[in-house]
């Protein structure tokens, strides 16, 4: 009896069949009644027979549908006594026998995929640098190859990544990740600083963006220690004052902002401790007499305001931490008249009893100008 040895007879495939030269009672298998069976995936159902080439069969050799996945692949290396379940077939030829295997693959169900972020978030369950998905797949003919897509941009809440695998039967599947944050840009932030007297009011904004803002921190240089950084702020606000400062000495203040994602937005902003004359502004122009005021110093029972334009004239000594100038006045046996040009003016603490003359140190000067 002729049959085919264990290793290469088996593994043989249709093609290497059906090239052959076939001797008489050969038998060749056909595939839904084509002469050409494939050596690869059947993605439909396939019904496999035999052509005897004239010979009579002696075992197998019946017509066997297949419509279920199926791979005999693996039964290549099997006992060759142990015949089914391939599909096989006998025939009888002149001087014996003849055996021939045919080992069909069928995929008739489809590949499955899933696909997420290949890492977790940077910071707080947000993204902020790409990221690529990662793909898992299985299918019953095995998987050939996978790509993935990499998010990186624009900032939004529900960003997604995908994945497309290919399976050894050449179908594809394609799957997207669930929604995920991402955010790679700095918050838009402006700020700002307003002196005081011996104080500074630092106020900040942030933009508009995906990620809200998570903290804000405020360092400040400046002082007698120029070099000397200090964290003055931190929180979630959106300012604060800053008070026991020098009056007339340059600070200089940092505002870093941190959204959820990680990304930080820096602004700097110079500022000096405004003199305590509170006003009218430095060199305002004016069409009117000003009210003049600053500070009020604790200690203070009165206070000496004078007025100079050229040489002084104005000396009073008012009560309260301000003075409505006039339109006319008298001083030291003269009548003023409040004429266009620009005026400097000083005011002085009064300590105790105006009688003793006792001063403080000046709280500050101002000027301005009228212009009619």
């Amino acid at each position: 009896m002729k049959r085919l040895a264990l290793a290469v007879a088996l593994v043989a495939v249709a093609v290497s069949l059906m090239s052959a030269s076939v001797a008489w009672g050969d038998p060749s298998p056909l595939c839904n009644g084509q002469a050409n069976c494939s050596t690869g995936w059947y993605t439909s159902p396939v019904t496999v027979s035999w052509n005897l080439d004239g010979g009579t069969n002696a075992g197998g050799c019946a017509t066997q549908a297949y419509t279920q996945d199926t791979n005999q692949t693996a039964l290549q290396n099997e006992p060759v006594a142990d015949l089914p379940p391939w599909t096989y077939c006998i025939t009888n030829v002149t001087g014996g026998s003849d055996t021939r295997f045919y080992f069909v693959q069928v995929e008739l169900s489809s590949p499955t995929a899933t696909v997420g972020p290949n890492r977790g978030p940077d910071s707080n369950g947000w993204y902020n640098h790409p990221v690529a998905g990662a793909v898992s797949a299985s299918s019953f003919s095995g998987i050939a190859s996978c790509t993935s897509t990499t998010y990186a941009g624009p900032a939004t809440a529900s960003a997604t990544v995908a994945g497309t695998c290919v399976d050894n039967a050449g179908k594809s599947v394609t799957a997207s990740s669930a929604p995920f944050a991402y955010d790679a840009t700095p918050p838009g932030l402006t700020a700002t600083a307003n002196p005081g007297d011996q104080s500074v009011a630092v106020s900040w904004q942030a933009g508009a963006d995906v990620a809200p803002i998570a903290s804000v921190q405020v360092t400040r240089s400046g002082g007698t220690k120029a070099a000397d950084v200090q964290t003055v702020y931190s929180g979630n606000g959106t300012g604060f004052s800053d008070r026991h400062l020098r009056n007339g000495v340059r600070y200089t203040y940092t505002v870093a902002a941190r959204d959820q994602a990680g990304n930080v937005a820096i602004q700097t902003v110079n500022v000096t401790p405004n003199a305590r004359v509170l006003s009218p502004a430095a060199n305002a122009r004016l069409t009117a007499p000003p009210m003049l005021s600053w500070t009020a110093a604790p200690s203070a029972t009165y206070y000496n305001v004078q007025l100079f334009r050229g040489g002084k004239v104005l000396s009073v000594w008012p009560t309260h931490a301000s003075l409505q100038l006039n339109r006319t006045w008298r001083f030291q046996g003269r009548r003023y008249r409040l004429k266009p040009g620009k005026y400097k003016w000083y005011v002085w603490p009064g300590l105790g009893r105006r009688k003793a003359g006792r001063y403080g140190d000046m709280i500050g000067s101002g000027t301005f100008v009228i212009v009619r």
